[in-house]
């Protein structure tokens, strides 16, 4: 049997970890819909079709042109440019994870990895 010393410090073992718990999954932050009202930094997502892929001319990177989003979406060489680039053509629909960007003053989403480009 278990003392009363030893009862209370279970119970605040288990409440510890339980706040920990809610804290991680309360605080992480989730990517929300890219809208006009997105900030630079924030992590959205953006699902559509894919109606135009075109590498870029120096430096092969790939910027998708996707359907309901007036957003281009920039994707580096070094994340995985050429690998979604073979993966998926014109007419797929996809969902595609992202950071908002600002180039030349316009908005972009900044893809970080290939594996944030999924098809639906």
């Amino acid at each position: 049997m278990m003392q009363k010393e030893e009862k209370i410090v279970v119970v605040l073992l288990v409440m510890a970890i339980l706040s920990l718990i809610i804290g991680y999954f309360g605080f992480t932050p989730v990517a929300s819909a890219y809208s006009p009202d997105s900030k630079v930094g924030e992590k959205i997502y953006v699902e559509g079709t894919i109606l135009q892929k075109q590498m870029t001319a120096t430096g092969d990177n790939l910027i998708l042109t996707i359907s309901n989003v007036n957003v281009k979406v920039f994707i580096s060489k070094d994340n995985g440019a050429k690998e979604v680039y073979d993966a998926f053509k014109n007419g797929d629909k996809v969902r595609i994870d992202g950071k908002v960007a600002e180039f030349r003053n316009a908005m972009e989403i900044l893809v970080e990895n290939a594996k944030d480009v999924r098809k639906l």
